[in-house]
This record gives C-alpha cells, sequence and structure tokens, in this order.
C-alpha cells in the first residue's frame, strides 16, 4: 500500500452521518472544494439515521462523482460506524490515506492534501492530527497522555454518582443544589476567596507546535498508508460513544507507531451537531453522555491494565 510520495496519493474521507442532513452537506461542500484539484473520494456512513436522511443523501449524492453513501442497518456508535467506512475506503477505494471526521468539521484549506504528504514525508506518522478551531475562534483542548489507572478509576466514580443524582427522582432538589454549588463557587472567585472560575481553558501551549506521542482529538484523525498497512480497522472496536482515542493511543503505542499534532494543518470543528439533534433537552443529553462515559472508561480500563500484566 505504500508508494513513492512523488507520485500522486489518493485521499479518503470517512464522514460518520447521523440526522443532521444540513451539516453533513457542508462537510461534503467542503471536502469537494478544498480536495478540487486532489484524487480523493468521500464515504458518507449513515448510522441508520431515525429521520431518512441517510437516504436523503444517498439520493443527493447518487450521480456525484468521488462521493459514496453507506446505509447501516443499525447504529453502530462512533467506532464500529466509522470503521465502516475506513474498510471500504481501504479495501475498495484503495485510498492511500483515510481522513476519519465528524460531519460537524470543515476543511479550511486549499493545501489540505499537500500539507498532509509533506507532514508524512517528514514525520512517517501513523496518525496525524490537524489543528481544530471551534466557531468562536477558541481551539479544541489537547491533551498529552492517559490518565493513571487511578485516576481513571476517580473519574469513572464522578461519572457515576452524577448519573444517580440525574436520573434521581428527586433529580429538580439535585439539581438545585449543584446549581447553588456553582453560583456559590463564581461568587468566591469574584471576591478573591478562591481562584476565579473559568469557562473554558484554551490549550495554547504548544498548540502551535509539533508534538509527538500524544493522545488527539477524535473529531477529525488522518491515517496514513503506515497505519493502514497495519490495521484493518480505524478504531478498537469495542466501545459505542467515548474514550475512542486513548484507545487509538494504546494501540499506536503497543505498535511502536508514532501518532502526530500537526499545526500545519487546520480545521474548523462545530462541535456535538449530532448529540445536539438527538436529545433535545440538556438533561437526556447528559444522561446518554454519562452512560456511555461510565461503559467506555470501563473498557478502556480493561485495556490498560492487560497492558500493565
Amino acid at each position: 500500500m505504500e508508494s513513492k510520495m512523488s507520485e500522486k496519493k489518493k485521499f479518503g474521507f470517512v464522514v460518520l452521518h447521523y440526522c443532521t442532513l444540513d451539516m453533513t452537506k457542508k462537510c461534503i461542500a467542503a471536502i469537494q472544494e478544498k480536495m478540487a484539484q486532489a484524487d480523493y473520494e468521500i464515504v458518507v456512513v449513515d448510522n441508520a439515521s431515525g429521520n431518512g436522511t441517510g437516504k436523503d443523501l444517498a439520493e443527493c449524492y447518487k450521480d456525484t462523482e468521488h462521493v459514496s453513501v453507506l446505509l447501516s442497518k443499525e447504529n453502530l456508535g462512533f467506532a464500529k460506524g466509522n470503521n465502516l467506512g475506513y474498510v471500504y475506503a481501504r479495501e475498495d477505494l484503495h485510498c492511500d490515506f483515510i481522513c476519519v471526521m465528524n460531519n460537524d468539521v470543515i476543511l479550511l484549506q486549499d493545501n489540505f492534501a499537500q500539507l498532509v504528504e509533506a507532514a508524512y514525508e517528514a514525520h512517517q506518522f501513523a496518525v496525524m492530527g490537524p489543528h481544530i478551531e471551534l466557531k468562536d475562534g477558541r481551539e479544541n483542548a489537547m491533551y498529552y497522555e492517559i490518565a493513571s489507572i487511578e485516576g481513571l478509576k476517580k473519574e469513572r466514580h464522578v461519572y457515576e454518582t452524577r448519573l444517580k443524582h440525574i436520573t434521581s427522582s428527586i433529580y429538580p432538589l439535585w439539581n438545585l443544589w449543584d446549581r447553588a454549588k456553582l453560583l456559590l463557587r463564581i461568587f468566591l472567585g469574584k471576591i478573591h476567596v478562591m481562584p476565579e472560575l473559568k469557562k473554558h481553558e484554551d490549550c495554547t501551549e504548544g498548540s502551535l507546535e509539533y508534538q509527538d506521542e500524544l493522545v488527539l482529538h477524535g473529531c477529525c484523525l488522518i491515517f496514513s498508508p503506515i497505519y493502514l498497512t497495519k490495521y484493518k480497522d480505524a478504531f478498537v472496536p469495542d466501545t459505542f460513544m467515548f474514550r475512542e482515542e486513548e484507545l487509538l493511543y494504546l494501540r499506536c503505542k503497543e505498535a511502536g507507531i508514532p501518532m502526530v499534532y500537526c499545526p500545519e494543518v487546520r480545521i474548523l470543528h462545530l462541535e456535538d451537531i449530532s448529540t445536539d439533534y438527538i436529545y433535545k433537552t440538556e438533561r437526556k443529553k447528559e444522561i446518554f453522555n454519562l452512560e456511555n462515559q461510565i461503559k467506555s472508561l470501563g473498557i478502556l480500563l480493561e485495556h490498560l491494565e492487560a497492558m500493565q500484566k
């Protein structure tokens, strides 16, 4: 699957779709625009959208070159849904690089392909993460290593406690108490009794410099010929949602193949479009997220503990 870098490379883009038709179309249009001079294929995976938008996409792009729409019969979640598209791009379309991206990710650069190829030639990465901009000008946080087993167990306990509260029959009281604590925390910060609470921490340190051996953000990951030669799937298929990036990091670390962050490659991430569509209330969305965080943390802990034996 590897060939000389002087030859034109085929790029595959795997876009996971769930219900949000307009967003997926914007994502596809950006790829078509920015990759117009490159050899590329787009594989849209409809994760069994309940509103029929998968069939709408298939009809919309049935005569469009370089766009394939795969209709899954069931919602496979993040890992398996993306794996479905990865396998098609790898085995049927024979792509050299595969960019797995959320449908709320927008390519920003006309020379995306050249930048990725240059980074691969320079660093021989297995998986690359781009610089991620958010719609309000902030940056997605980039973290460098997985927490310890003890730290992950503590994190899971926090989620389990929160899930008990939010699903309790006395949830309104718990919610009132949580809001009161937050207001008190903000007030104490304002009067300098405690450090002031910040709404968001941008990951600016190191975010404009090349980095390696780190956990990358899962909204957009670029898999190189090194990875494609070694693995038939993109992600460890054990989770439905959450912690896929950390499991990918462990896979690459165990195999001795590099994951890198390349700030020259830039994308826009609009964040949480699909889960916002599914759950119109914050409570339902939080329950869904907590349940999947708890399950996925258990799987991540199993993998970590197995590696340390």
